[in-house]
């Protein structure tokens, strides 16, 4: 089970240039995700996100998706798994920088594919107190044109082509699990539809190289349904090829990951992030993440 991806608030094509806007802002990872799915199974994913800004920008979203997840993988048993997907992301933004005081919008319309392959395998019964596994998970997401061609709005200048590639990693050893992303890519290609940037000049942006370092939700299993613990991430975004200018921003907070509708087939996990870091051309900002999945 994977997040994808999200969109920051919408600014115009002038201050986005300046304030280094990001067309994707990579999802977070969340405890006890990167491990495979129920076998033949599909399942309805949604990952919404809340965020605000000091400057009053505000953000609420979700990208949901309809995945199945096969029986065996390439071993052809259940050491490996295939995921595939095809969701897209919409929801709603407020900025102090758009005359408007709010637009909805669909950001970017997606499919995808993760592979899942059990490296270490359990010689213990789950829940043990030496229960250890380890899995990775390469992922690839395909991202397609919205058809926002008015620059503004949730999604704006998501009206193009992108793809991201990252491989995550599930460890488990007794109660204690972590799900880390070293470093994660994505490429947003040039927009469909040019933009105006008060001189005259008709542009086609483009959004280019962004990464995200030390995607981590580590936690412990304080209950037999409950995991707490703490997530992590650092994004460089439009690091290069890009017609943005750079931004970094780096976050913290709790994680939690709740199991306790596993009869119902219904599992949750949330992230709050606080930022603890931020280029000169960000504002700063906290946000909520969330992941549901429910399995039919």
């Amino acid at each position: 089970m994977k997040l994808q991806h999200s969109s920051r608030v919408w600014v115009g094509p002038a201050f986005a240039l300046i304030l280094g806007f990001t067309t994707p802002a990579q999802g977070d990872q969340f405890i006890g995700f990167a491990q495979p799915g129920e076998p033949g199974k599909w399942a309805l994913e949604s990952f919404p996100v809340f965020s605000r800004t000091t400057n009053g920008d505000v953000r609420a979203g979700s990208n949901t998706v309809l995945a199945y997840f096969s029986e065996t993988g390439f071993t052809g048993t259940q050491r490996d798994q295939l995921q595939f997907w095809v969701g897209a992301d919409a929801g709603y933004t407020g900025s102090n920088a758009s005359r408007n005081n709010g637009a909805w919008g669909v950001a970017s319309p997606n499919l995808g594919l993760a592979y899942y392959y059990n490296v270490v395998e359990p010689t213990s019964a789950y829940g043990a107190d030496d229960f250890t596994t380890f899995w990775v998970n390469p992922t690839l997401s395909l991202e397609f044109p919205n058809g926002n061609d008015e620059g503004k709005g949730y999604g704006a200048f998501a009206n193009r082509y992108g793809a991201s590639f990252s491989v995550a990693n599930y460890l488990r050893v007794g109660r204690f699990a972590a799900t880390f992303t070293p470093v994660g890519i994505h490429y947003a290609a040039r927009n469909r539809h040019s933009s105006d940037l008060g001189n005259g000049d008709l542009v086609n942006l483009r959004g280019g190289v962004s990464f995200w370092l030390a995607d981590i939700a580590a936690g412990y299993l304080v209950t037999d349904d409950l995991w707490l613990g703490l997530h992590h991430s650092y994004h460089i975004n439009n690091r290069s090829a890009s017609d943005f200018k750079e931004s970094r921003e780096g976050k913290i907070g709790p994680a939690m990951t709740y199991t306790g509708f596993a009869k119902q087939k219904f599992y949750l996990s949330a992230n709050l992030n606080f930022d603890y870091y931020h280029s000169d051309n960000l504002p700063y900002s906290n946000s909520l993440t969330i992941a549901l999945v429910k399995f039919f």
